[in-house]
């Protein structure tokens, strides 16, 4: 019991901290440009860092290249990093959010996820010889390949350690896009707590 108290101490000390990233508006390419300027002198830190985020979403390709960034922080560079999630979280900031492994995902209690699957808006005009649009044709179906598979390996990071399945997560997006409350993502431990 002792145990427990005291790592439920120290998530408490961490999570007292300021944020050392602090992030919101929409996920685009100034939002890349703000998040890679504040994490620039944190390089090298040793203790723990908080990454605050509060989203209407945005560009998923942005969104990859900024959990891209987490993930080698944590994995290669040996950062101890924190996320947490405020008032809303939707769309390319919950592929964000993916990129922390459960245990150090937090939100606050008003916070609101939006999950839902990936989207394209891309208006293609087919011109020219047979042959040539034919190749266009299945480019445009490779592009789409790979967004499924793309956005499926981060579905996998999302649900990863938690009470949510890969087929349950699927199951749900095919009625509608996911909006989810904070304690109803802390009850499927989508996230490790509430601050």
């Amino acid at each position: 019991m002792a145990v427990v108290r005291k790592i439920r101490k120290g998530l408490h000390d961490v999570l007292a901290h300021e944020p050392a990233i602090r992030l919101s508006g929409a996920v685009d390419d100034a939002f890349l440009g703000r998040f890679l300027e504040q994490l620039k002198p944190l390089r090298g830190s040793v203790g723990p860092l908080i990454f605050e985020l509060s989203t209407s979403g945005g560009d998923a390709d942005v969104a990859r290249r900024v959990a891209e960034e987490i993930r080698l922080c944590q994995e290669v560079g040996g950062m101890d990093l924190y996320f947490v999630g405020k008032a809303m979280v939707y769309s390319a900031g919950v592929m964000i959010m993916a990129a922390f492994p459960v245990r150090k995902r937090y939100l606050s209690r008003d916070t609101v996820l939006l999950i839902h699957e990936w989207q394209i808006e891309k208006e293609i005009r087919f011109s020219g010889a047979l042959r040539v649009c034919t190749g266009s044709a299945h480019d445009f179906l490779a592009e789409l390949e790979v967004a499924r598979k793309l956005e499926n390996q981060t579905f996998t990071d999302l649900v990863r350690g938690t009470r949510l399945s890969m087929e349950q997560l699927s199951a749900r997006l095919l009625k509608a896009d996911w909006y989810l409350l904070a304690d109803e993502a802390a009850q499927l431990e989508l996230v490790a707590g509430l601050v």
